[in-house]
């Protein structure tokens, strides 16, 4: 599925071309959709990091100050370099050099996996999946920025893979390791690479029957480069007065409470998001491209080659981290792209029947991607209500006073962030607010306490999932609060005891 021929020099210097042409149209692709993507509003998880991020420091309550994050601290460490612009879309062009990098990864893989072929059809289809509003990818989100790691960590492995020295072999694999071990850092379930390199290692060992040299030198190798970003992390912790007990329950133990926390509610969101995700998995070309995969694999003369049971074993993986999820939001299903460029360039890079349905499969994907742009591009372009977030911000904004706060219930904090105001209430999103707040003790304690915030954003109801069925939490609101506007369809609360001059209401 993978062999290279060989071809006289300047056939080979006309691949090399062809290959180098191939990656820069497939970059420049990604420059034009990041481009249309920075002018769009932010959306409530970039405007929550955003926040977060701009009131960072050591020894708040949670592991990043006043506000509780539950992602890990380099995915935070991105954001806090955004938020050193006033330009709240600093972040989104920031997804550019990651979503570059994951183009010319996915090139690199290809090559190394099956020639120069395969690393055209393995960076057309890395663009493709990293641009497409389908899965999500119009957002500067934790997928997006994990995803940039996992496919570097896959084109190192198989560069160590290839080399012909012990000493080139464990390089290579040490900073494999480091990035797959840093990809779960921006997104603790991207592991995606370290699955990958352990299930190459594993594949061949078995079929050779032990442990070869370059199978104990790349496990090896990547394993200590896996566990180096992990121990800065631990250096930083210590050095913040951040204890292990902290990072383990912020970013592990949470996630655990919150899941269960989506399945005792109400499960009909979750399964109509889990839904749609299948749709869009299917709308966007990642089933199909699933297929064909599949299809060539079982077409194929067995044993499998370690480096397809390498892209099995991740993307099965991949596979089951979305399942995992919960939420099913359609960003979960970036985690896929790694593993499907490079089995894209392993298919289509042959003559094969499989081939040639995988590049038909991979130019669909990037015709899906354009239009999903284009249709995206046009709603934002004339529908001024999906801009809501962003109008109600700013409408408080202008309506604010220096030292004023707000709350939003529940979630969407990209209005705050939009607003330039903060907030005493430390769950920025509905999930930790039903999690670690369920009965609202410490939200009604912070509307009725002394540090009563200025506004309340009303962008659900009260009682969204049954969460204030006794109506205390809307009884307290209504005899503290008046309404001072409806902006966009959404009550927007002055507290009762001060005045304001409101901003002109925006079109919506």
């Amino acid at each position: 599925m993978h062999a290279v021929t060989l071809r006289p020099r300047g056939a080979r210097n006309l691949q090399d071309l062809s290959v180098r042409t191939t990656v820069a149209v497939a970059c420049s692709a990604v420059i034009v959709a990041r481009l249309v993507f920075v002018w769009q509003p932010l959306r409530p998880d970039e405007g929550g990091y955003l926040l977060a991020a701009r009131n960072w420091r050591a020894g708040g309550e949670f592991l990043y100050g006043d506000f509780h994050v539950d992602r890990p601290p380099l995915l935070m460490l991105i954001f806090r370099l955004a938020a050193l612009s006033d330009w709240d879309r600093m972040i989104r062009l920031l997804t550019l050099p990651f979503a570059l990098v994951v183009v010319v990864a996915a090139a690199r893989a290809g090559y190394l996996a099956g020639g120069r072929r395969a690393a055209r059809w393995s960076a057309m289809t890395g663009a493709a999946l990293v641009s497409s509003p389908a899965l999500g990818a119009d957002q500067a989100n934790g997928e997006l920025f994990a995803v940039a790691f996992v496919s570097v960590s896959v084109a190192l492995t198989l560069d160590a893979w290839k080399q012909r020295t012990g000493a080139a072999q464990y390089r290579f694999a040490l900073a494999a390791g480091a990035a797959g071990g840093a990809a779960s850092l921006v997104k603790q379930n991207f592991l995606d690479g370290l699955f990958f390199v352990a299930v190459l290692v594993l594949a061949e060992s078995m079929q050779a029957r032990g442990v070869t040299e370059r199978s104990r030198l790349t496990a090896i190798g990547s394993a200590v480069g896996a566990a180096l970003p992990h121990l800065l992390v631990a250096v930083w912790a210590t050095s913040v007065g951040v204890g292990g007990l902290r990072l383990w329950t912020d970013l592990a133990a949470f996630r655990g409470d919150a899941f269960a926390v989506i399945w005792r509610g109400s499960t009909h969101a979750p399964v109509l998001r889990g839904v749609t995700l299948v749709a869009l998995a299917v709308v966007s070309a990642l089933v199909p491209l699933i297929w064909t995969w599949v299809r060539a694999c079982r077409a194929r003369r067995w044993p499998l080659s370690p480096e397809e049971w390498a892209v099995n074993g991740a993307l099965l993986f991949g596979v089951a981290s979305i399942a995992a999820g919960g939420s099913y939001w359609p960003h979960y299903l970036l985690q896929l792209a790694p593993m499907l460029a490079l089995a894209c360039g392993m298919v289509a890079g042959t003559t094969s029947p499989s081939g040639a349905s995988m590049r038909l499969w991979s130019t669909i994907a990037a015709g899906l991607a354009a239009v999903a742009i284009l249709v995206t591009t046009s709603v934002y372009a004339t529908m001024p209500r999906v801009w809501y977030q962003e109008r109600m911000g700013l409408w408080l904004a202008g309506s604010s006073q220096a030292g004023d706060s707000a709350i939003v219930a529940y979630g969407t904090p990209s209005i705050l962030e939009t607003s330039d105001l903060t907030t005493p209430y430390p769950f920025l999103w509905s999930l930790p607010m039903r999690t670690l707040d369920p009965d609202q003790a410490r939200l009604r304690a912070t509307l009725a306490g002394s540090d009563a915030p200025t506004w309340v954003v009303q962008v659900h109801g009260f009682d969204s999932w049954g969460i204030d069925d006794h109506g205390r939490l809307r009884s307290l609101i209504v005899s503290h609060y008046r309404v001072a506007a409806t902006v966009c369809g959404h009550r927007l609360w002055l507290r009762s005891d001060l005045s304001r001059d409101l901003a002109p209401l925006p079109d919506c």
